[in-house]
């Protein structure tokens, strides 16, 4: 094991060193047990009763309710029944997104006599949210009011709503059970479309939402989501979609964006707006062709929130000292709710730590949870869940409340969990990355890249290729912030096969540099543009330098 600065432990996926550039591919592969899906096919699964009971309603004219969650796999699988509904001709219903801070993530029964009483819904359609909302279902059945839960969460079995439930984890195959919220949508509005006349071009349209919502919400990368997200990216591509064309242009990216473009560019955008105001605007912003003025404000929302969150960051790490040594970080502050769990992600990184950060407002704390690998938060969250108003989520992340009486036990419960996960999984405590092989200094071109790009996307589960790089460091140098003139990034330089290569380390200050030391890199390799050239472009992840 290779020990870096940033990471304890440098773990190889494979012992093999390349001999050669084409065996790179099958090193790659196989490590990740990835097997590529052919054909996408959902089968039957949960899809009749909800098909049927949709068709009824189309076929009928009954009003229908959409009530979709406020993030990316939310609001995109809203929008992507808004625009099927007037693909058909269909218009007798309406759209909800909660509000994150007056209402929070889920369901909650104020919003249902909303719908029921005041918009007359007959049918309501959960999206990406649902799958805990037994007390809500229920009033829907008292109502009369049929209500089909589409989600793709973690079942609580104590919580589980009775009534239509499509959800991937009850597929019996492991490779559906992955989709995310917009995927599941996108399937039963495939099955549903199979006996209406529905221009292609729409199809392409909601392909592509799938495709960034399945990036965007980092659900695993198996065969199947694979596959989605590839075809969605192609179809974001091909889209003449007004709106997002639009996007794709206030987001600077051309017919070569990846799934990098997606998930740093065009989805904090989107997500942006939901973290600071009402995630509504997105749907207006989607389904009014006259977007430009909200997609500004959508990018204006996302500058608001990267300033919000470093401030959030910078004091958790600070408060973070006051639970040194402890298994898990548990902080709450006067911090926005809506940018909390990015903030999580940060303090992960930096401690190795499961991590719930809240905010902490009029007796009620609400936040986001985030993991280290191999530990699942939401499980953890069920060992106090008694104790909590609500939670829910993945594995890796989740969202609660919970009032601030109840902020010790939890803390304290929080904390036996995690201790007795580590006690049998003492490995867990280590930071690790994981790389790929070795590279040889001669694979270094930009066949490399034109190589690894042909596997994208990459994401949680198939994982960006990661290469042990080891050189002499030639020079180096820091890019520094336009505003304040701090060093922001680093850059090393080494020998390449046609002169200097260079190795950024974007938002990292590495100190202690000197020309002439070995150098071992941890590196992902692409391809970059610049002024029509592209090159062969390598980013650190991590560095052991050799004194």
């Amino acid at each position: 094991m290779i020990s870096g600065s940033k990471y304890s432990i440098w773990q190889p996926r494979s012992s093999v060193t390349p001999r050669a550039m084409a065996e790179l591919p099958d090193i790659i592969l196989r490590s990740r047990n990835f097997r590529p899906i052919d054909k996408l096919d959902y089968g039957d699964h949960g899809l009749i009763a909800a098909q049927d009971a949709i068709k009824k309603a189309i076929q009928s004219g009954q009003r229908i309710a959409l009530y979709a969650d406020y993030d990316v796999d939310g609001t995109m699988s809203c929008v992507s029944w808004i625009w099927f509904f007037r693909a058909i001709g269909f218009e007798n219903f309406i759209h909800y997104i909660p509000c994150r801070f007056k209402e929070g993530y889920g369901l909650n029964l104020d919003a249902m006599k909303y719908l029921i009483d005041e918009q007359k819904a007959e049918l309501i359609i959960t999206m990406d949210t649902g799958i805990t909302a037994n007390a809500e279902a229920e009033y829907c059945k008292q109502r009369g009011v049929t209500f089909i839960c589409t989600d793709h969460h973690k079942i609580q079995p104590d919580k589980m709503p009775d009534c239509i439930i499509l959800n991937p984890k009850q597929h019996p195959n492991s490779e559906y059970q992955e989709l995310c919220g917009c995927g599941i949508t996108f399937v039963l509005l495939r099955r549903l479309g199979q006996d209406l006349t529905v221009a292609p071009d729409v199809w392409t349209d909601l392909l592509a939402l799938c495709g960034m919502a399945t990036i965007c919400d980092m659900v695993t990368l198996n065969g199947v989501n694979h596959r989605l997200a590839r075809m969605g990216l192609q179809a974001l591509v091909k889209s003449q979609n007004p709106v997002l064309m639009a996007l794709k242009k206030a987001c600077a990216v051309d017919d070569d964006l990846n799934e990098i473009d997606v998930g740093f560019r065009l989805g904090p955008r989107i997500n942006a707006v939901g973290r600071m105001e009402h995630a509504d605007l997105i749907i207006k912003a989607f389904v009014d062709y006259e977007c430009e003025p909200l997609i500004h404000q959508m990018g204006h929302l996302n500058e608001q929130r990267k300033t919000v969150q470093k401030a959030i960051v910078d004091e958790a790490i600070a408060a973070a000292d006051s639970q040194e040594g402890e298994p898990i970080l548990f902080l709450g502050g006067d911090w926005h709710p809506g940018v909390v769990g990015i903030a999580a992600s940060r303090l992960v990184e930096k401690f190795w730590r499961p991590t719930w950060l809240f905010q902490i407002k009029d007796g009620v704390c609400k936040g986001s949870a985030r993991a280290i690998p191999g530990f699942d938060v939401t499980e953890a969250m069920q060992s106090v869940g008694h104790l909590m108003t609500k939670f829910g989520g993945h594995s890796a992340a989740g969202g609660f409340s919970f009032l601030e009486e109840n902020l010790e036990q939890i803390y304290l419960g929080l904390s036996e969990y995690a201790l007795d996960v580590f006690s049998t999984r003492e490995d867990l405590w280590e930071s690790k990355i994981k790389f790929d092989c070795r590279l040889p200094a001669e694979f270094l071109t930009l066949d490399l890249a034109n190589m690894i790009d042909q596997m994208r996307p990459f994401g949680l589960g198939f994982d960006e290729p990661r290469f042990v790089l080891r050189g002499k460091i030639e020079k180096f140098d820091y890019y520094r912030d336009k505003q304040t003139q701090e060093k922001r990034h680093t850059a090393i330089f080494i020998k390449g096969m046609s002169g200097l290569q260079k190795v950024m380390f974007f938002n990292e200050v590495v100190e202690g540099l000197e020309a002439g030391r070995t150098m071992e890199a941890l590196v992902s390799v692409t391809s970059n543009q610049f002024q029509g050239t592209t090159s062969l472009s390598l980013i650190g992840s991590d560095l052991k330098v050799y004194h």
